[in-house]
């Protein structure tokens, strides 16, 4: 419900009834102050003085015979009141009229006044002997101005002329400084050609004869190249048969030192079920001499061993559901008689450093033996893992986009050599003491990228499960050890590349799964054996051998020695005069006699150059040239002085100018201090009249609107006292219900004090809104009045409608906020790229962008016939839509009204407030 509080700095009293109908309230001023009432009701109408006559009765009250029903005589009452208002506001409208007639003629008569005071302050400027005295001043300073600028422009051409001549004289400098260049390298070139033959000849002979001098000594040098480098090769099969015997014999002891340690009780074998582990050994190791493999079948029971060799994948149509998987092929490793399998004494890992490189070399085979039975589950070939891929793929795992899962081309081609198809993802070191736990964490990581890889589009198990057709590809697990500071732990990160079959010749590393098995299983039983007379006899063998070793070692190193000086002296061989013959030597110094002889005379020529002709002309030409230049440097200095002088008495002379201006200024404001001042009051004058005009156009224009007004309700009471004559009863007041309008008010009675709310006036259908699309159908902007003159300082000033009402309850409406898209619900599955599995070329597409709008709300207001070209309030069921902003601009724009001194706005606004009605609105509307 909205609710309205008029301030009033008040000597006026005010009643108000609130009566509630429905869901409708409606506030019924009885009295209002001021133009608040007009205002409300009507528009802006603009009165001109010429143009305005007083509003004559379009009707009469019909009361000439007494009326005996109380309803008529209310009526009559109501009627006799509308027309005594029109008959006061009649007389108020011409006494408004009377004012402004006068007003205009004073109006005249002022503008007069002013014309005639600019005319005196004008002569009197003019006449005034001070002043033309000190005008005559400022003219001679001026002319002694404009003839020193004369001055200074001269001088500053002169400056101007300077530069152009030393441009000039600094373009000559140049091209004397190039001829002396030019002569001077002409004649080098004729010294350098006189000398260059002979000196090329002599040049020649010498590189000819050091040429063969040094391939005579290379020659040598091959030789004894060639002779310590079989000596090199002879040694250096020497010590590898030596070492290979003492390897070989060193091998012996220890096999005899194993047989003698297996037969004794061995604290490294332990019992698990099916068999027993060493813990000496691999896992891998293990399991495969000892067959300690879970069943390779996945929808097998468990056989009670742990280490799987198989891998659960979904099925292919269901791929993100494990409910088929069997619980019971799984072990509780958590009972005591699987303890062995995970001590960090049964191949343990460092927990600072990780994995070493064969427990790396362990995993990954481990790891390809599950995707590898998994594959042959389906139909397709196994991957091998050569030794050369596996070390490609540790290459690869230690690049810092694969630590960011980032599927790098150039740094997969820098570790492969090409490209290749790749999973990325981490493997969690965390509770990986021993490898049997490393396994159960890289399981798990293995499992969500073949069965939980929806939010990857299961890249990264199309990957694993590629088809290669009859060919076996060539993969290869990766891993690098790593700190992950965003979960302030260890991790491993883990690569997966393939690009198709093996391209090299070393061993494929899934063999040793075979290798493994053909040792036969580990075993824990005793027996006594006593090698140490074997052992004793090949340790002397291998101190002889030892010993050998060392002097052929010693060799070898003194002969290494000796043919890297020989290749060194080799690759920078010099020349020797005593390699050549008596008469080559003979003629080698003769032509390097030649040669000092040529250049000696050549030096000395270009030492003396500046003494040629060409040249010492050129110079003499270069040192003219630079003479002139100073003397334009010297002609410029001198004539900058003589500018800067002219400027300086410039300077002098516009001060004086200046203040002779100022006292020409100073003469004339107090030849005019009269003449100025009674401009300045008549201006005044006509300003005040101006101002009353403008108030009382004001005034004239809403007490129009008040007579139309009460002309209006008059023409209602009068047909309501003829149809009480005539024994009709008012009609029923319409209540909307066929309209689906709920908000229909129903105007009480202004002339009864109690109001019992027991006779009502007539409301009028509301009209249908207008469209605005007429042309003659504007609407009325309500125009700001003028500050009315001083008048009655009692009259009540009403409240501004332009300020805040505090005491409104208003809701602002709220706009909504665009809506935010969903984010991807997570799969649990943060370690794995979310970059799919990679392929070479690939591509990616756009998203998706929404937008909303939001609707403003509208506020409904009553409205009155202006809209359709009426002068004359309609009825209160007529209303206008506009948005909240809009509301609050038509506020904005509303007629304020100040002090008075007239007296018929004070008893306009009371008329006014007798028929003037309060805001209708419809029930509560949140916004």
């Amino acid at each position: 419900m909205m609710k309205e509080h008029i301030n009033f700095n008040t000597v006026a009293k005010e009643h108000k009834k609130l009566y509630k109908s429905g869901k409708t309230w409606m506030a019924a001023t009885l009295m209002t102050v001021g133009l608040a009432g007009g205002a409300m009701l009507a528009g802006t109408t603009t009165a001109n003085a010429d143009e305005v006559t007083p509003v004559q009765s379009a009707g009469t009250i019909q009361a000439s015979q007494q009326a005996t029903d109380p309803e008529l005589a209310n009526a009559q009452s109501d009627a006799q009141k509308q027309q005594s208002t029109i008959d006061s506001a009649n007389a108020q409208l011409k006494d408004q009229q009377n004012q402004l007639s006068e007003a205009q003629g004073q109006q005249s008569s002022a503008q007069q006044e002013l014309d005639q005071a600019k005319q005196a302050q004008q002569a009197a400027t003019q006449n005034d002997p001070a002043v033309k005295q000190a005008q005559a001043d400022v003219n001679q300073a001026q002319q002694q101005v404009d003839n020193q600028q004369q001055v200074v422009n001269d001088a500053q051409t002169a400056l101007n002329n300077d530069s152009q001549n030393i441009q000039s004289a600094t373009s000559a400098v140049s091209q004397a400084s190039q001829a002396v260049d030019q002569a001077r390298q002409t004649a080098t070139d004729a010294i350098n050609q006189a000398a260059a033959q002979q000196a090329n000849e002599a040049q020649n002979k010498i590189d000819q004869l050091e040429s063969q001098g040094k391939a005579q000594a290379s020659q040598n040098l091959d030789n004894q190249i060639n002779n310590v480098s079989g000596q090199v090769t002879d040694t250096q099969n020497n010590v590898n048969n030596t070492n290979s015997k003492i390897s070989d014999l060193q091998g012996q002891v220890k096999d005899l030192q194993d047989q003698e340690k297996n037969t004794q009780t061995d604290p490294n074998i332990a019992t698990v079920p099916n068999g027993v582990i060493d813990y000496s050994k691999s896992l891998l190791e293990n399991v495969a001499r000892g067959n300690l493999w879970n069943s390779e079948n996945m929808n097998a029971d468990s056989n009670g061993n742990p280490v799987e060799q198989n891998i659960y994948v979904t099925p292919d149509n269901d791929k993100g559901n494990n409910s088929n998987f069997n619980m019971k092929h799984g072990v509780n490793t958590s009972l005591s008689q699987y303890d062995p399998y995970y001590t960090t004494k049964f191949d343990g890992v460092n927990g600072q450093t990780g994995m070493t490189d064969a427990q790396k070399q362990e995993l990954a085979i481990l790891m390809m033996n599950q995707i590898n039975h998994a594959r042959m589950d389906r139909g397709l070939k196994p991957f091998t893992m050569t030794e050369q891929k596996y070390n490609q793929a540790q290459v690869r795992a230690s690049q810092q986009s694969a630590n960011g899962l980032e599927h790098n081309e150039n740094d997969i081609i820098s570790a492969f050599g090409r490209d290749q198809y790749e999973c990325l993802a981490y493997i969690p070191a965390n509770g990986g003491g021993n490898m049997m736990r490393m396994l159960f964490n890289a399981d798990s990581t293995l499992s969500n990228m073949l069965n939980a890889d929806a939010s990857s589009d299961w890249g990264h198990r199309e990957n694993f499960l590629e088809d290669t057709g009859d060919l076996n590809y060539d993969a290869a697990f990766g891993f690098h050890y790593t700190y992950d500071t965003n979960t302030d732990s260890y991790l491993y990160v883990l690569t997966f590349d393939y690009d198709g079959p093996a391209r090299n010749n070393t061993p494929n590393m899934m063999d040793r799964i075979a290798q493994y098995q053909a040792m036969g299983p580990i075993t824990g039983d005793a027996k006594t054996v006593d090698n140490s007379a074997k052992i004793n006899n090949l340790n002397n063998q291998i101190t002889d051998l030892q010993n050998t070793l060392s002097s052929q070692t010693s060799k070898l190193q003194s002969l290494q020695s000796q043919l890297q000086n020989l290749q060194a002296q080799k690759a920078n061989v010099q020349f020797d005069l005593n390699q050549l013959s008596s008469d080559q030597q003979t003629e080698y110094n003769n032509a390097k006699e030649t040669l000092a002889t040529v250049n000696d005379w050549k030096q000395g020529q270009l030492s003396n150059l500046d003494s040629n002709s060409n040249v010492q002309d050129a110079l003499n030409k270069l040192s003219s040239a630079k003479n002139n230049l100073e003397s334009a440097k010297q002609t410029q200095s001198e004539d900058e002085a003589k500018l800067q002088q002219a400027k300086d008495g410039l300077a002098s002379l516009n001060q004086v100018l200046a203040t002779k201006k100022s006292a020409l200024s100073n003469t004339e404001q107090t030849a005019n201090a009269s003449a100025n001042q009674a401009v300045k009051d008549a201006q005044a004058k006509l300003d005040t009249i101006n101002g009353k005009i403008a108030d009382l156009q004001n005034a004239i224009a809403t007490t129009k609107s008040t007579i139309s007004n009460a002309q209006a309700q008059l023409d209602k009471d009068n047909q309501k006292i003829t149809d009480i004559k005539n024994n009709q009863k008012p009609a029923k007041p319409d209540t909307g219900k066929d309209e689906g309008n709920k908000s229909t008010t129903t105007p009480t009675d202004p002339s009864k004090d109690d109001n019992k709310g027991s006779e009502t006036t007539n409301p009028t259908d509301p009209a249908k809104p207008d469209d605005g699309k007429k042309d003659d159908n504007q609407g009325t902007t309500p125009v700001e009045p003028s500050k009315p003159s001083d008048g009655d300082k009692n009259n009540v000033t009403p409240s501004d409608p332009n300020k805040d009402n505090k005491g409104s309850e208003t809701t602002n409406p709220t706009t909504p906020s665009n809506p935010t898209t969903p984010a991807q619900p997570d799969n649990g599955n943060a370690s794995i790229s979310g970059q799919a599995g990679h392929k070479p070329a690939t591509s990616d597409n756009g998203s998706e962008v929404s937008d909303n709008t939001t609707t403003k709300p509208t506020i409904v207001l009553p409205t009155t016939d202006k809209e359709n070209g009426s002068a004359v309030s309609g009825a209160q069921g007529q209303y206008t839509t506009m948005t909240r902003e809009q509301y609050k601009a038509q506020q904005a724009k509303l007629p304020q009204t100040g002090n008075s001194d007239s007296k018929a706005v004070i008893a306009l606004g009371v008329l006014a407030g007798m028929f003037g009605f309060g805001l209708v609105t419809k029930g509560k509307k949140e916004f």
